[in-house]
């Protein structure tokens, strides 16, 4: 090799990682399909494609004959909206699989080999007909422990459903953000057939714990979480899970507690329930705080506590996966933090940061927890509205302390 070409050669590899490292972040927002069903309706045509990467359809599932059921099974036609849509804006659209509470027939059909091999076909088939950019799985187990015969069973849909795949389409799953569930799952086995891992970083508390906490921290705060983002992140890559494949979960809505004063308090049993952003942030009983030290705004008010995400604290933690080089983000989902009039306000910070990479707005995480205990000896703040908007005069704001 002459010493032009090598300098050539070394120059593209330089130039081919730089793009690599620079990549943009994906940014994956999940669509419910009952979200017609909401008063306003939220309709297939109402996703800022613009702003995602990729969007998915949830759900389908798994029939006890090995056929697919779902509303986008029964009648393609709101999916393949969403497809025409989607690639006209650039965005990749995706089926995601099963859900929570819906993935009742994944044991009997992945346990079988018939019934397996039946599923995989006709989910390639599904993917062919209608134009998609891959699957998403997101079996989700609503018993602990998970037998070992489970575990096969999944090991092995996930393994048949990658080879089947066309090249070029994508296999992703969500998966738990901690060890309670992440143990019965094989990561050699994920590693080798998932294009990203989508962690579930939320529902991080709820009814089942002492206290009300919080529900999507960044970072541990002792006595107000009992996870994180920070320790998913080291669970996982202790488990050889690669930076460039973790994506993290921001939830767009939050829990409220009845009868809780705040983080770590006692709460009525329950009680505990999700609450959409959109329903939390037009609602005028809500005092809203920051929590500087796990990221995390919630709200107070007579009858109870909420603990949720906003633009900010969003805003915090995609600058903290694009700033480590992780893959991306993922909402779920993006009819909460719809209000009309308004738009998306989550989604739209979310995509500031991944994209533009813009900081004016935003605290740098690392600074604020090197600081935390100076600044909160010289409380100073700007006031800001529950949608992110600099505010004047005495209204429901969050409070956001700045060194």
């Amino acid at each position: 090799m002459s010493h032009k070409i090598e300098t050539t050669t070394t120059l593209f590899f330089a130039l081919a990682l730089a793009c690599t490292a620079w990549a943009e972040p994906l940014f994956i927002g999940y669509y419910p399909d009952w979200g017609k069903w909401h008063k306003p309706a939220y309709t297939v045509d109402k996703v800022p494609y613009e702003k995602l990467t990729h969007v998915l359809w949830s759900f389908i599932t798994p029939d006890t004959d090995g056929s697919l059921r779902g509303d986008a099974a029964d009648d393609p036609s709101a999916l393949d909206e969403m497809v025409a849509l989607g690639h006209a804006a650039g965005t990749k659209v995706i089926v995601s699989l099963g859900g929570g509470g819906q993935s009742e027939n994944f044991v009997p059909v992945a346990s079988n080999d018939a019934l397996r091999q039946k599923f995989v076909a006709n989910l390639v088939q599904f993917v062919a007909d209608h134009n998609l950019d891959g699957l998403d799985m997101d079996w989700e187990w609503e018993y602990n422990p998970v037998p070992d015969a489970d575990t096969i069973a999944y090991n092995k849909l996930l393994t048949e459903l990658r080879a089947a795949l066309p090249e070029g389409k994508t296999l992703s799953a969500a998966l738990p953000c901690s060890q309670y569930y992440g143990k019965y799952f094989t990561p050699e086995v994920l590693i080798a057939n998932l294009d990203w891992f989508g962690f579930m970083t939320y529902d991080i508390t709820g009814d089942w714990d002492e206290k009300a906490m919080f529900d999507s921290p960044l970072y541990p705060h002792e006595g107000y979480t009992t996870w994180s983002w920070e320790q998913t992140r080291d669970y996982w890559k202790k488990r050889g899970v690669p930076t460039e494949k973790m994506v993290f979960g921001i939830p767009s809505f939050g829990f409220e507690f009845k009868g809780a004063t705040g983080p770590g308090t006692d709460f009525t049993k329950g009680t505990a329930k999700q609450v959409p952003y959109k329903d939390i942030v037009t609602n005028s009983e809500w005092e809203f705080f920051f929590d500087s030290v796990s990221m995390s705004p919630y709200g107070v008010s007579s009858t109870g506590y909420v603990t949720f995400e906003d633009p900010h604290s969003s805003a915090v933690k995609s600058r903290w996966v694009k700033d480590n080089g992780y893959a991306g983000i993922m909402v779920w989902e993006v009819s909460h933090d719809y209000i009309e009039g308004t738009g998306n306000p989550i989604l739209d910070s979310i995509a500031v940061v991944l994209r533009d990479g813009s900081t004016t707005a935003i605290l740098n995480a690392r600074k604020v927890r090197a600081s935390q205990q100076l600044r909160q000896q010289n409380a100073t703040g700007k006031q800001v509205d529950a949608l992110g908007k600099s505010v004047k005069g005495k209204p429901k704001f969050i409070r956001i302390f700045e060194p």
